[in-house]
């Protein structure tokens, strides 16, 4: 099978699980360019204005290939209520080098933290921001990056 079908096999999975959970109210995954992902690539969440006014628990989550050779991932995301954004260290691998996420066969892994809470304060479209601020300027072997909000 091609690199192609097992992502769309670990998308499909990964949603699956997704709607099995009832307080979440959105996840998403925007998949990054080939190219890589460059620091100036800013990734666009737009939430509806569906959503209940209160706190929300947040997730980031990065799909990345066997190839990305950083064990660690610099993000900041901006949320709609926030004047400046906030700074995430992600540890997508730990000391030795093994992955923290989950992985498949076909060498993609899946990686979830906790970011900030999400506050909706007013019943109006939303729109979360995220971009890396590693050294690097492209980032190659991320695949996807997501965000899950769900209800405290």
């Amino acid at each position: 099978m091609s690199a192609y079908i097992y992502k769309l096999i670990l998308i499909s999975l990964c949603s699956t699980f997704t709607y099995c959970t009832s307080n979440t109210v959105y996840h998403h995954y925007n998949p990054i360019s080939n190219d890589g992902w460059k620091r100036s690539d800013t990734i666009f969440f737009i939430l509806n204005d569906s959503l209940e006014i209160g706190d929300y628990n947040t997730q980031i989550g990065i799909r990345h290939t066997i190839d990305y050779p950083y064990r660690d991932l610099w993000l900041s995301i901006l949320m709609h209520d926030k004047i400046s954004p906030d700074t995430i260290h992600l540890f997508i691998a730990n000391e030795r080098g093994n992955w923290n996420g989950n992985g498949t066969a076909s060498g993609y892994y899946q990686y979830e933290s906790e970011a900030p809470i999400f506050k909706y304060t007013s019943q109006a479209d939303s729109i979360i921001k995220v971009w890396h601020i590693m050294k690097e300027e492209t980032l190659l072997s991320i695949t996807d990056i997501g965000i899950k909000i769900s209800k405290q």
